[in-house]
């Protein structure tokens, strides 16, 4: 028997759909399943792993892998996208970058490369994070609170 393309809406996965759509930012299954059981919500992580993964099979979901974890994001932009990500805080946006998937696919075909995919994700300090680095440093060296 074939599985539905369209699986039923559980409790488990409306809950985890919430969850990502308060948050900017990426997050593990085990923190997705933590927030939620800290709002009174029994859910296993291995449930949460599965409707994570479901649902990114469906497209719902960004995926990124970072230090060999899976981090997951209410998708925005159904699209082929890249992020900027603080390192911070965490807060994550989509971005664009013009030119850029022109640029892979010549540099593919130069090389004779065929169905070429990528990922390109980039690391900072948003504004806010950024501005409390600043301070921290001037702080730590004694030279701002004089």
């Amino acid at each position: 028997m074939q599985q539905p393309s369209n699986p039923r809406i559980t409790r488990p996965r409306m809950l985890i759909e919430q969850t990502l759509s308060e948050l900017s930012r990426f997050a593990t299954a085990q923190e997705i399943t933590d927030i939620l059981r800290n709002r009174g919500t029994r859910i296993g992580t291995t449930t949460a792993y599965r409707n994570l993964q479901l649902m990114a099979d469906q497209g719902k979901l960004d995926v990124i892998h970072l230090n060999g974890e899976t981090l997951y994001r209410a998708c925005i932009d159904h699209r082929h996208h890249h992020h900027i990500m603080c390192r911070g805080c965490g807060k994550t946006i989509e971005i664009e970058i013009p030119g850029l998937e022109q640029w892979i696919e010549q540099a593919a075909a130069k090389l004779h490369y065929i169905n070429v995919t990528h990922e390109l994700e980039i690391y900072g300090l948003c504004p806010r994070c950024a501005r409390k680095a600043i301070e921290d440093t001037l702080n730590g060296d004694g030279q701002r609170d004089r």
